[in-house]
């Protein structure tokens, strides 16, 4: 369902977006609504990508030849 809003926006901003929106022969209303959709979707990502693995990677340089080094030492699998 469609929800009619109000809302102020920079004369520029509401300009381009206009603009916009006739060059790609689409309303207004869906040039918003699809930019707004973007927006919230990268936002969405953002969250689920900042989790401790995520903000960690790359933090420990090792080769690859040091880490199998590492993982072939006696105990490792040990817990």
């Amino acid at each position: 369902m469609k929800k009619k809003i109000g809302t102020l926006l920079d004369e520029e901003l509401l300009w381009e977006a206009k603009k916009t929106a006739a060059e790609t022969k689409k309303s207004f209303s869906q040039l918003l609504e699809e930019a707004l959709k973007t927006y919230l979707e990268k936002l969405k990502k953002k969250k689920t990508n900042s989790g401790v693995i995520n903000r960690t990677r790359g933090v420990m340089r090792i080769t690859p030849k040091v880490l199998e080094e590492i993982m072939e030492e006696e105990g490792v699998y040990e817990a």
